[in-house]
C-alpha cells in the first residue's frame, strides 16, 4: 500500500514538472514570435537629401560696342582683345582669368575659321553640344575638358552680326551661362566704350 501511494505520488510530481516544462516552452515561443513579429514591424525610413536649388545671379547690365549683357556681382567687363582695347566687336565678361565669356561680333568667314580652329584644337573630352536658344539667339558649338574646369565655343548670328563665344570654366547648361547669355543684346551700331547700367537679375533681364 505503501509503495502504491509513492508510485502514485511520483507519478503526480513527474506530471507537474512536465506540465510546467510545457507552459514554459509555450511561454518562449510565444515572446519569440513576438519579438520577431515587432522586429519585421519596424520600418526604417531614410530621408533622402534635398537638391539644393542655385543662388540667383545678379549683377549690373552693361554696354560695350555693340554689346549689352549682364555682368555679375564681383566680375568685370572688360572691352576690346589683345591687340585693340578699344574694339566694339569684343567683349569679355570675367569672373576671373581662368573663368570667363569672351563674346565677339565677327563676319561670317572670321567666326568659321576662328570656330573651326578651336575645334582642332580643343580635342580633350569634346563634345557637340545640342542647338539651344538664350536670350532670342540661337547657338551651336561644342564643350570641351581640362585641368581648369574646361569650357566650350559657340556660334550664332543674330540680324546681320555672326556672334562667336569662348568661354572657359563654365559649363555650358550652368546657372553663370544661361544668365549671361540670355541677357545678351547685340547693336547694329558701335557705340564704344562702357555705360553702366540698372542693377538687375538674370530673372528680369528674361521679362
Amino acid at each position: 500500500m505503501k509503495n502504491s501511494m509513492t508510485i502514485k505520488a511520483a507519478a503526480l510530481i513527474l506530471a507537474a514538472s512536465m506540465t510546467l516544462a510545457l507552459a514554459s516552452c509555450g511561454d518562449n515561443e510565444s515572446s519569440s514570435k513576438e519579438e520577431k513579429t515587432t522586429t519585421a514591424a519596424v520600418d526604417i525610413v531614410t530621408e533622402e537629401p534635398s537638391e539644393a536649388e542655385p543662388a540667383e545671379i545678379t549683377g549690373e547690365t552693361r554696354t560695350w560696342g555693340v554689346f549689352t549683357v549682364l555682368v555679375p556681382e564681383g566680375w568685370t567687363l572688360k572691352g576690346g582683345d589683345f591687340l585693340d582695347e578699344n574694339d566694339p566687336d569684343v567683349v569679355s565678361v570675367k569672373e576671373s582669368d581662368f573663368k570667363y565669356f569672351d563674346i565677339k561680333s565677327e563676319t561670317e568667314e572670321v567666326q568659321k575659321k576662328q570656330y573651326e580652329y578651336n575645334k582642332n584644337t580643343y580635342t580633350n573630352e569634346q563634345q557637340d553640344l545640342p542647338a539651344t536658344t538664350f536670350g532670342g539667339i540661337e547657338w551651336n558649338g561644342f564643350s570641351y575638358g581640362n585641368d581648369f574646369g574646361g569650357g566650350f565655343e559657340l556660334y550664332a548670328k543674330s540680324g546681320d552680326k555672326y556672334l562667336r563665344v569662348s568661354s572657359a570654366g563654365f559649363a555650358f547648361d550652368g546657372p553663370e551661362t544661361k544668365a549671361v547669355l540670355d541677357s545678351l543684346l547685340v547693336s547694329t551700331e558701335n557705340d564704344g566704350g562702357t555705360e553702366a547700367g540698372a542693377e538687375t537679375s538674370a530673372a528680369e533681364e528674361q521679362e
